[in-house]
């Protein structure tokens, strides 16, 4: 086991930062029912009962079983191992004891899977410690902790993030390559299996649903298992698509329009539409920079969108990536009720989260949705791989 110790600074400067006395991180075997921060600490996982405490002194103790305690003694970064000789909960109790924390960091949160670890059993177990401290302790979301500490990629993640971004966008080149007439959204769903897996690479998110590939307007599409479909000459192809390698992954998604037979381009009024959703993405991401709010960014493409007459797309404009596609913490999102939180669009961002912008139209030739990954620096925003600048022309064999 090892802790990535670029986080450690990010932690410490949280709890100060948020006048939080320590964070608590408590799990059983991680296996068997995973608590998300942890592959985010490193190549940290829980065998048997395991508590983490990081306090605002920067110190990291661990409280394990008999054990574990010579391997947590091996891992830099961890000040203080507690063997517990009975239960976890009375070693719990003597630790807190002894730290007297006013204001206890934990993880649940209302709004955030990445910051919802806590089990409801061990929430139960630290209720009976804390109504044995003779103090009072307050306890409080880690949600501002571990957006910031998942959200703040190292240099390193970002880039391995890179890279399957970059990796993810070659294979989406190569689709035309292998359109004809027949062709189906399955052979394009295999075909993005294939060069990934024969180079090693995952999918993004379930197998059976990554690439999410829409190739006939009238057929649903969304997060769904692939239907087959013939590709429709006259329409777009939308693909939403991503690789993984080395605990990271990235999440895209590419634009084609397949001409009809006697068409040698896309019509004038389909790129247009194409033209629009690209100029709102561009603009999203060369406004985005450290300080500024999700709202704020979701705001420039929306209304970009909607003052040409479109409707407004039912979704976030976009959100982190990175660990997982869907990376939790602070998303870009307009005021609908089910992103309406400040924790998660009135936060401001910051350097090194790595997000998608994805605004999309419907058209009568399909939807039009452009996905990029892009990553806030100290100067404003960079793409993480070669953006969609045009539309992709598909011409079927006669």
């Amino acid at each position: 086991m090892k802790i990535d110790q670029e986080k450690l600074p990010i932690i410490y400067e949280c709890l100060k930062e948020h006048d939080v006395d320590a964070w608590l991180i408590t799990g059983r075997e991680s296996i068997m029912k995973s608590e998300p921060i942890l592959p985010v600490l490193g190549d940290m996982s829980f065998i048997i009962a395991t508590t983490l405490i990081f306090t605002k002194e920067e110190k990291l103790l661990a409280i394990v079983s008999p054990l574990d305690v010579e391997a947590f003694k091996l891992v830099e970064g961890v000040d203080e191992v507690y063997e517990y000789p009975t239960t976890m909960e009375d070693t719990i109790y003597e630790v807190l004891q002894t730290l007297k924390p006013k204001k206890l960091a934990l993880n649940y949160s209302k709004s955030d899977a990445a910051a919802d670890g806590l089990t409801v059993g061990n929430y139960m177990m630290l209720q009976k410690v804390f109504a044995r401290l003779d103090y009072t302790v307050e306890t409080v979301s880690a949600f501002p902790i571990v957006s910031e500490v998942r959200g703040r990629k190292t240099s390193g993640q970002i880039a391995k993030i890179r890279h399957c971004a970059v990796k993810a966008e070659e294979y989406l080149r190569m689709v035309p390559g292998i359109c004809k007439k027949g062709t189906t959204s399955l052979d394009i769903f295999n075909f993005l299996h294939e060069v990934a897996y024969n180079e090693g690479y995952g999918m993004s998110w379930a197998d059976s649903q990554c690439p999410g590939v829409s190739v006939d307007p009238n057929v649903p599409s969304g997060h769904m298992g692939i239907v087959e479909t013939p590709i429709v000459p006259g329409c777009f192809i939308n693909i939403d698509y991503g690789v993984s390698k080395d605990g990271y992954c990235s999440d895209l998604q590419r634009m084609y329009y397949v001409c009809k037979d006697d068409e040698e381009d896309a019509p004038q009024e389909v790129k247009d539409a194409f033209d629009l959703v690209r100029r709102a993405v561009w603009a999203a991401k060369d406004f985005m920079k450290e300080g500024v709010t999700g709202f704020e960014v979701d705001q420039i493409a929306r209304h970009m969108i909607v003052d040409e007459g479109y409707d407004s797309w039912n979704a976030a404009l976009g959100h982190q990536v990175g660990h997982v596609t869907h990376d939790g913490g602070t998303i870009l999102a307009n005021r609908r009720p089910r992103y309406n939180r400040p924790e998660l669009i009135d936060t401001p961002l910051r350097v090194g989260n790595v997000f998608t912008i994805e605004p999309g139209i419907e058209t009568p030739w399909g939807r039009v949705g452009i996905e990029e990954d892009v990553v806030i620096t100290p100067t404003g925003t960079e793409w993480l791989m070669e953006p969609q600048k045009e539309l992709w022309i598909i011409k079927l064999e006669k």
